[in-house]
């Protein structure tokens, strides 16, 4: 079995759920519950009309609705989930093997020809999923009721961790008959869609066929609540159950509140300042590092996070196993600034950038203005601009800003950084917004991701880190930790370290 190398908590996780008894739909059957119904806030609303192929899959899988071929366990292990084996069977084709017994929620079987057919329909989309698209999947076929097998054009170590990924979440024929994916009926996961309110909620019952055994729940329901502020609020208030993602401006008087828990996981995610450099001023080498050596990370996560993450050793949390031994954050040395600053021949007085924050994510503004005030020291002018990433996004994609603050996820595309890094760090990668382009490290990505022994390809990954980082090719500032709140009478839920499950079959009130 595979596992994956991730940060902090994933021990303590498990042992805590074993005693809960937690249940995601990966294993056995829940026990069934004494009913009712409870209220998730989710963080951020669906953007694409429930396209698998973006991110709205990842809400529609904490929804508890969308399931995967293959899980991702709180202990790291990729598990059966919708498939209960898979197996390399030649060096570019790997056969799947689909429990059996299966069926959608509107009762049609989930069988090789419906998982091909919703397989394939992320290879036929005009933006495919950065972890499941033509140029590393050639074809999907059913060779049985329950076999499917999936050709790649090279051989790929880590198709099994790409069918982990929400974006190939399996959905009926019948979601993709309209103009739009139809969710609801279409999942095979414990709850089941039954009216949703664009942009602001999704009611839910319980699934009474579920595959994965009672649904402690009778139904359930999740409210898009975008201003973090008001996720505090109605869970401080009782509206909600489980809140996502908690601002740190609210933590202090949640942790008093004894009627809430607030739980926090590390996660593999981490505040970047991206910067552009494919254009003046960071096209130049020099440049960046110079910027890179003006920043005081500790202040960072001390005053604007409340210390509810660690500072950044590059783009892998310290604990992961794909950073750099003795990696150290960074912490300013004005006079090493100004020396590189000379050497690229820029006067400091006269370097002025444009810092993108999106507001989204409430804490980036304020992230924007501590650099400001730490670059002003250098004599570096920083004007800030803020507003929704769904305005700012294309800039990044398109080369035309200066620098831009991203909270990106490294295992979000799949629980290896390898999708990442082809992603976002290769010139011809989809989500390359930092506009790096280098042949040596393209040839290093391309080389790591291809290696089938886990530690030769975490002892790759880390060679790369240390080589972005060096280079500044964009500027870490700190690995985040997720915020979660719940009221005290949740049961069965704890954080997972990808984000990756809410509503379970498990999941009960007291």
């Amino acid at each position: 079995m595979t596992r994956i190398l991730w940060a902090t908590g994933v021990a303590l996780l498990a042992t805590t759920l074993s005693a809960c008894g937690m249940n995601t739909g990966t294993g056995g059957a829940a026990a069934a519950g004494g009913g009712g119904h409870l209220v998730y806030a989710e963080q951020l609303a669906p953007a694409a009309a429930w396209a698998p192929e973006t991110d709205d899959a990842h809400r529609l899988r904490r929804a508890g609705c969308l399931e995967t071929l293959l899980g991702i366990g709180y202990d790291g292990e990729l598990e059966p989930m919708l498939a209960t084996e898979w197996n390399q069977v030649e060096p570019t084709t790997w056969e799947i093997t689909l429990r059996e017994g299966v069926t959608f929620q509107d009762g049609t079987p989930m069988d090789a020809e419906a998982v091909a057919g919703s397989l394939n329909h992320l290879l036929e989309v005009k933006t495919p999923a950065r972890s499941f698209n033509p140029d590393i999947i050639s074809k999907v076929t059913a060779t049985d009721e329950s076999t499917v097998q999936i050709s790649t054009p090279e051989p790929d170590a880590l198709l099994p961790l790409r069918l982990a990924s929400p974006n190939t979440g399996i959905l009926a024929p019948k979601a993709f008959e309209g103009a739009q994916i139809d969710i609801q009926g279409t999942c095979t996961g414990p709850f089941t869609v039954t009216e949703e309110v664009p942009q602001q909620s999704l009611a839910l019952k319980a699934n009474e066929n579920y595959w994965g055994g009672d649904v402690a729940l009778d139904t359930a329901e999740v409210r898009f609540v975008v201003d973090g502020g008001t996720r505090a609020t109605q869970l401080q208030a009782g509206e909600v159950q489980i809140a996502k993602s908690v601002p740190v401006a609210n933590l202090s008087s949640l942790e008093g509140d004894t009627n809430l828990e607030i739980p926090q996981i590390g996660l593999p995610r981490t505040t970047v300042m991206l910067l552009n450099n494919s254009r003046p001023p960071f096209d130049d080498p020099l440049v960046r590092q110079a910027i890179q050596k003006a920043i005081d990370t500790q202040p960072i996560v001390d005053g604007v996070y409340e210390g509810a993450g660690t500072p950044a050793v590059g783009p892998f949390r310290p604990d992961s196993g794909w950073a750099p031994e003795g990696a150290e954050a960074i912490s300013a040395n004005l006079d090493e600034a100004r020396s590189l600053l000379d050497q690229a021949g820029v006067d400091p007085e006269e370097l002025t950038f444009e810092l993108q924050a999106y507001i989204d994510r409430p804490e980036l503004p304020d992230v924007a203005t501590v650099i400001q005030a730490q670059l002003a020291e250098l004599g570096v002018k920083v004007e800030i601009k803020s507003g929704e990433a769904a305005a700012l996004e294309p800039s990044w994609l398109e080369g035309d800003y200066d620098a831009t603050l991203v909270s990106r996820g490294y295992l979000t595309d799949m629980a290896d950084p390898g999708g990442y890094l082809l992603s976002d760090w290769t010139c011809k990668g989809s989500y390359n917004m930092a506009q790096y382009c280098d042949p040596e490290t393209d040839r290093m990505i391309k080389e790591a991701v291809a290696l089938e022994d886990e530690a030769a390809r975490a002892e790759a990954y880390r060679e790369i880190a240390a080589k972005l980082n060096g280079e500044a090719a964009s500027i870490w500032l700190q690995h985040e930790n997720a915020v979660w709140g719940t009221q005290a009478g949740v049961k069965g839920f704890q954080p997972h370290p990808l984000d990756a499950y809410v509503l379970t079959a498990g999941l009960s009130l007291g």
